[in-house]
């Protein structure tokens, strides 16, 4: 299987890319999540173009993208994300911290950054997992540690008692 050469950079909300944006603002404001220029505490995208497959696999493959935008955006108490590509289209969607987990990892055989996020997203009843995914930049694993401390100060850990027997 092919993959995607992927570069990730910090940026305002009003800087992403245009295909995202409104979609950003229509999310913020139909979840009442705030002012996307105001209510964020960071934001980070991602441009992935895909590697040149051989030529089997690209017509198998069919329509799959070929550059897809990903928009990352962290509020006080959401996860908002964005991605479009050029042959799916756009999506938009968030969760709030307090019913997701967040792990951040460097994937397997290459330099980039993943976050993986699990729990409850925007919309759905259903527990759901899934990566977004970055590139090597320093902006990346900026922004993974940044949302995993959100994540944990919105939720801390609950601390266990050893047997019942500590007092507290």
């Amino acid at each position: 299987m092919f993959g995607y050469t992927r570069t990730t950079r910090t940026c305002p909300v009003s800087q992403i890319h245009s295909s995202l944006s409104q979609g950003v603002r229509d999310f913020f404001q139909g979840h009442q999540v705030g002012d996307p220029g105001m209510d964020t505490f960071l934001c980070c995208e991602t441009i992935a173009w895909r590697d040149a497959p051989p030529r089997l696999i690209s017509w198998l493959d069919g329509n799959s993208d070929t550059k897809i935008y990903l928009a990352m955006v962290l509020t006080p108490e959401w996860l908002v994300w964005a991605r479009s590509g050029d042959q799916t289209g756009s999506i938009v969607t968030g969760a709030k911290l307090q019913v997701i987990k967040v792990k951040a990892f460097v994937r397997r055989n290459s330099k980039d950054m993943e976050l993986e996020i699990t729990g409850f997203i925007a919309g759905s009843k259903e527990y759901v997992r899934g990566n977004l995914e970055m590139g090597p930049e320093p902006a990346a694993q900026k922004f993974c540690d940044t949302v995993l401390q959100a994540v944990n100060e919105a939720k801390p850990p609950v601390k266990k008692k050893f047997f019942g027997l500590i007092n507290g």
